[in-house]
């Protein structure tokens, strides 16, 4: 019987992209979110209630090592709240084996990775500290 309430429960629609969190607010804090030192679009995800995942700063080489040659990866960081975590700011990194380089491509990127770590956040409450972005799956490194 329990499963036919769930269905029949309503699913929360995740806000993406925001300025102002929702997530936030529902707990009476006001949190603005700005770009990523002008360098693009806010990168964001919240459930409404229990958690949000902001991208920290924009992509860089990975590994940033000169002597490592030129870097055919990237990384990104992003910083996440979870209620269950004792609403402590947490941070994750992933590192994209295969990025797009630049504009519309990379951005696609970042949001699919978005979109797979707040599925996470849905899920497990809390991350590692860091993944691999394959271009379609991420996957935790150990």
């Amino acid at each position: 019987m329990s499963d036919l309430a769930d269905y029949a429960r309503p699913k929360r629609l995740p806000w993406v992209n925001f300025n102002i969190c929702p997530h936030c607010l529902v707990h009476g804090r006001t949190c603005l979110f700005e770009s990523p030192k002008e360098w693009g679009p806010i990168i964001s995800r919240s459930d409404g209630v229990d958690f949000h995942l902001i991208m920290g700063d924009r992509p860089i080489a990975y590994p940033t090592e000169k002597v490592a040659g030129k870097a055919e990866m990237m990384s990104v960081a992003f910083w996440y709240v979870h209620e269950t975590n004792g609403s402590s700011t947490e941070a994750v990194v992933v590192i994209l084996r295969r990025p797009h380089r630049r504009g519309v491509s990379l951005l696609r990127d970042l949001e699919k990775v978005a979109d797979k770590l707040a599925d996470k956040l849905c899920k497990e409450k809390q991350l590692s500290r860091l993944y691999d972005f394959d271009g379609r799956q991420i996957h935790r490194v150990s």
